[in-house]
């Protein structure tokens, strides 16, 4: 397709004049023509043409007028025009200049001038629209990229003050509230914790995503009750954290802060529909009032918290206010941080071993690490206690350092001492991946423990990773790539375990016992089985069926054409001393004599169940 010729407008009140220039423009350009400088506005209104060649001399409007007109609105600014006169002297072409004139022609005119004129300014009025353009896109781009940076800038502040999940401010903003309110009206202020009783019990049951969905629902109508007169906060977990001001003073009118809690807790301590389940919670909750309970944010939270949990432990009580006899309790909390710190830097909280065993040969193949910690008194305090404790305090770091190390040590060991390759495997909890110098800390523990990053399993759980599963993903990603194992574990407990499968690079799959239980005995049961067994194989991953009790869960596994290498969680009561290899009785030590559960490796045809001589006992981690 042609494009169309560039539009030339002749402006003369000499038709003449007019007919010498379309002669010589004929051919190379749409050729326009008015008499007056009247009639040319209105035409360069209604179609502006490309160039205007413009008599200067005219009857009612000349030449100038029409000029500064053009010039003054922006749709037309930019149209070259020539000036056709017999004027030449010197002021006149100035001010043909000076109100934006292009360029002259000088009656009588020769029409070669004209032509090259014309050419001439068509061509850089042409570069000036294509430049314009190039500026306008640029500009627009600049524009987006600039409204992409601020849209970036308002999420990243969002998710820095706000709760993801629940939409709560996060503790952090609580706290700056909580500070400026202090600043403000400190007579005024009082703090409240709420939490869910029983939440792991819950979300256990339910599983995650509906356990999410519950504390979505819980913020909600806390948020509504509050209205105006609250300001509500996510501490954390299942935990809330409420700012409550007054107009007047608190500490005279504490019917007030009755007021405000038992608002509160008629709107959340009432049964919850989730997907057809009915749920009814129990929330308690504690009130510290500014200053008798508390000088600082901090200090306010701190109390708050002591009298929430001195709730818990009441029959009839909801909620309670904070008081000086509920300080030993605290103490109590204190002490043990206390003895916790001792307990990571002098390594009192030691690894056992859940020694896994090689089905066909029957020979120790590897352990797993479990975190234990026996306190100066002699008692004996688990993970579930200390771990949301070193969480809590700032102190897992270090524990996890701390365990990491002792078990590359041991790996190490053994490798040195053994024939038989022995792989230990540690467990990663959240805390781990929120935690962003997480790889770079592995990596050097086994640089500097000399250990072959082979050796060490990493398992891990959906929990671990639900709350951002890409980054996750890149961890899991570089450590597999210095060599290391990993193991999703409970699988099938959480609500979206086949995308993990898809986003993380793990080798092997864990099947939560839950799943293991009926197997052998009941349809429905074997079908769920043998369909996460075909998964993991079709995936190429090992796989681990965990809590086998009986001989006819061993004989359906047996049944199973499973991933080369795939192992299975024996639990049987027959006790250590059925274990006969002598480098198993070696590694097992002390430390395993009581506290073991073995894992023995499946080939494609295992042999007949009866002839497994292995052992059931508790099993734990950190």
């Amino acid at each position: 397709m042609t494009a169309d010729p560039p539009t030339v407008l002749i402006v003369d009140d000499t038709p003449s004049n007019i007919d010498m220039l379309r002669s010589v423009l004929a051919g190379s350009y749409r050729v326009q023509a008015a008499t007056s400088g009247r009639r040319a506005l209105d035409i360069v209104a209604d179609q502006p043409p490309d160039l205007i060649l413009l008599d200067v001399v005219m009857p009612d409007m000349d030449g100038y007028a029409v000029c500064r007109r053009l010039k003054s609105d922006a749709q037309t600014a930019r149209i070259p025009v020539i000036f056709v006169t017999a004027k030449n002297e010197a002021r006149d072409e100035e001010l043909g200049f000076s109100i934006g004139g292009a360029d002259y022609v000088a009656k009588p005119f020769e029409p070669a001038v004209v032509r090259a004129r014309v050419a001439t300014h068509l061509a850089l009025y042409d570069q000036t629209r294509l430049l314009q353009q190039l500026v306008d896109e640029r500009t627009v781009q600049l524009r987006y990229e600039m409204d992409q940076r601020e849209d970036a800038v308002a999420r990243v502040r969002y998710l820095h003050e706000y709760d993801s999940l629940t939409g709560l401010a996060h503790r952090s903003l609580l706290m700056q509230r909580i500070d400026m309110a202090l600043e403000t009206h400190p007579d005024r202020v009082a703090v409240a914790v709420l939490d869910v009783d029983r939440f792991a019990a819950i979300n256990d049951a339910l599983g995650t995503r509906l356990g999410d969905l519950l504390l979505q629902q819980i913020a909600t109508a806390l948020r509504d009750a509050a209205g105006g007169t609250a300001f509500i906060g996510r501490l954390g977990g299942d935990s809330f954290g409420v700012l409550l001001t007054s107009k007047s003073r608190v500490v005279d009118q504490l019917h007030l802060i009755n007021e405000h809690m038992e608002r509160l807790f008629e709107a959340v301590a009432r049964p919850y529909m989730l997907e057809g389940e009915r749920i009814q919670i129990r929330i308690s909750g504690g009130v510290a009032v500014h200053p008798k309970d508390g000088e600082t944010a901090e200090l306010l939270i701190k109390s708050a918290d002591a009298a929430m949990h001195a709730a818990k432990d009441a029959t009839l009580t909801t909620y309670m206010f904070y008081s000086a006899e509920m300080n030993s309790a605290s103490r109590e909390l204190l002490t043990l941080e206390s003895e916790l710190r001792d307990a990571i830097r002098d390594g009192a909280i030691k690894p056992w071993y859940q020694p896994k065993f090689d089905l066909k040969t029957r020979s120790l193949v590897g352990a797993e690490a479990l975190a234990r910690w026996v306190r100066p008194d002699g008692r004996s305090i688990g993970p579930s206690v200390f771990v949301p404790l070193a969480e809590k305090t700032g102190l897992y770091k270090a524990l996890n350092q701390r365990i990491v190390h002792d078990v590359c040590v041991q790996a190490r060991s053994w490798a040195s001492n053994f024939d038989t390759p022995i792989t230990l495997a540690v467990n990663v909890s959240a805390a781990d991946f929120q935690y962003p110098g997480f790889v770079a800390d592995m990596l050097s523990i086994v640089r500097d423990t000399g250990v072959d990053p082979r050796m060490i399993e990493i398992e891990i759980t959906e929990h671990a990773v639900i709350a951002d599963p890409l980054a996750a993903a890149d961890k899991i990603g570089v450590l597999a790539g210095h060599g290391f194992t990993t193991a999703l574990d409970d699988f099938g407990v959480g609500y979206s375990s086949l995308s993990y499968i898809r986003q993380l690079p793990i080798h092997t799959l864990k099947i939560d016992h839950s799943f293991m239980g009926g197997v052998g005995e009941d349809e429905r049961a074997d079908a769920v089985a043998a369909t996460i067994l075909t998964l993991a194989n079709r995936l190429g991953l090992t796989s681990v069926g965990e809590g086998v009790e009986h001989e006819h869960q061993m004989q359906f596994l047996g049944r199973q054409r499973l991933h080369p290498g795939s192992r299975v969680s024996v639990r049987r009561r027959d006790g250590l001393r059925r274990i006969r290899n002598p480098t198993a009785s070696t590694l097992i030590g002390a430390r395993l004599a009581d506290n073991c559960t073995p894992t023995v490796r499946m080939p494609y045809h295992p042999p007949a169940a009866n002839v497994i001589r292995l052992f059931r006992l508790p099993r734990h981690r950190i």
